[in-house]
C-alpha cells in the first residue's frame, strides 16, 4: 500500500468515526492506542437531527409550492423550480462540504437533493413531451439518478450519498421487474410478483449489509440490516398466504427463515434482526391459531398455547439481547 492509499484510508476511517486524530498522533508518538472496540459509536446530535428536519421540511415547501400553483406555473417554470432547486441543493451542498465544520450542514442539503432529484426529472421530463408513466422512462431516470449520486459518493464519502444511490438503485429493479413481466397479469399473479419483488429486495439488502459493516461505511449497515430484515420477512410470510388458499411450501419453510434470522443476529450483532425476527414469529404463531384453531373448542386452546408461546418468544428475545447486544449500545 503506497502513501496515497495511506492518507485516504485515514481520510475515510476519520469521517466515518472510526479513527480519531488522537490515534494518529498517538502512532506518531507511539504512545498507546485506543483499542477499536472501546471506541463509542457515533450518535446524531441535535444539530444534526435539526438540519435533517428542516431539509426535509424544505422539501415538503417546494413540493406544496408546486402542487398547489402547478396549474398556474408555466411549463419552464414548473422544470425551473424543481430541477433548479435540486441543482441548487446540490451545489451548495458541494461547495459547504469543503469545510470541515460545515460538513453537517452540507449533508443536509445533500438530503434536500436526494429527496427533490426525482421529482426534478419526472416534471422535466413530462414538461418536455415525455410519458413518465412508461417503464422505460422510469428507469432511464432512476440510471441517471443512480449514476449522479454514486459518482457524487465516490468523490465526497458522505454516508447519505450512498443511501440515495441504494434508493434510486432500488427504483431501476423495481421499474425494470415491470417492464418485463408487462402491465397485464391479474390481482393474483401482480400480488406474488410484488412478494417476490420484496423477498428479493430484502435478502439483497441483508447482503448488503454486511458488506458494508466491513467498510468505512458500516453506518449505514443498521439500516439495511432493518429494511432487508422487514422485506424479506414480511415477503415471505405473506407468499405462505392464507386458508384456504395456503402455499405449503413457505408455510413449512418460513419457521427456518424466521429462526435464522433470529440466530443471525447474534452472528452479525444486529438487533434488527433479533426485533422484526421477533415480531414475525409472533406474526406466523397468531396465523397459524387464526388458520387452523378458528372453530370449535380448538381456538381457545390455540390461544392459549399462542399466548405462552409467545411469552416463550418474548423471554428468549430479552436474553439475547442482554447477552449479546447490550454491550453494543
Amino acid at each position: 500500500m503506497d502513501k496515497q492509499e495511506v492518507l485516504q484510508s485515514i481520510k475515510e476511517l476519520s469521517q466515518s468515526g472510526q479513527l480519531s486524530q488522537a490515534e494518529v498522533l498517538a502512532a506518531f508518538t507511539g504512545a498507546s492506542i485506543m483499542p477499536a472496540a472501546t471506541i463509542e459509536p457515533k450518535s446524531l446530535k441535535l444539530s444534526e437531527i435539526m438540519y435533517y428536519i428542516g431539509g426535509a421540511i424544505v422539501f415538503l415547501g417546494i413540493c406544496v409550492l408546486v402542487y398547489q400553483n402547478w396549474d398556474f406555473l408555466s411549463s419552464g417554470l414548473r422544470v425551473f423550480i424543481t430541477l433548479g432547486s435540486f441543482i441548487a441543493a446540490f451545489v451548495v451542498a458541494i461547495l459547504l462540504n469543503r469545510y470541515a465544520d460545515l460538513k453537517k450542514v452540507a449533508q443536509a442539503f445533500f438530503l434536500i437533493s436526494g429527496m427533490l432529484a426525482p421529482l426534478a426529472l419526472n416534471v422535466t421530463l413530462h414538461e418536455s413531451g415525455f410519458d413518465i408513466s412508461s417503464n422505460s422512462i422510469q428507469v432511464l431516470i432512476f440510471l441517471v439518478l443512480t449514476a449522479i449520486f454514486f459518482t457524487a459518493f465516490y468523490f465526497y464519502r458522505q454516508v447519505i450519498l450512498l443511501f440515495f444511490g441504494i434508493v434510486f438503485a432500488t427504483g431501476i429493479f423495481h421499474f425494470l421487474i415491470n417492464m418485463l413481466v408487462g402491465n397485464n397479469l391479474s390481482y393474483t399473479d401482480a400480488t406474488k410478483v410484488w412478494e417476490y419483488r420484496i423477498l428479493v429486495l430484502g435478502l439483497a439488502y441483508m447482503f448488503l449489509g454486511y458488506y458494508l459493516y466491513f467498510t468505512s461505511q458500516k453506518a449505514l449497515t443498521g439500516v439495511m440490516y432493518g429494511f432487508g430484515s422487514l422485506f424479506f420477512l414480511g415477503a415471505a410470510i405473506s407468499l405462505g398466504g392464507w386458508q384456504p388458499n395456503q402455499n405449503a411450501f413457505w408455510e413449512l419453510i418460513y419457521p427456518l427463515l424466521v429462526f435464522g434470522v433470529i440466530f443471525l443476529s447474534v452472528y452479525v450483532k444486529s438487533k434488527s434482526f433479533l426485533v422484526f425476527g421477533t415480531i414475525f414469529l409472533i406474526a406466523y404463531i397468531l396465523k397459524l391459531t387464526g388458520e387452523y384453531f378458528s372453530s370449535g373448542l380448538g381456538w381457545p386452546l390455540a390461544l392459549v398455547l399462542a399466548g405462552l408461546a409467545i411469552m416463550g418468544v418474548g423471554y428468549y428475545a430479552v436474553r439475547l439481547n442482554k447477552k449479546y447486544f447490550r454491550q453494543q449500545i
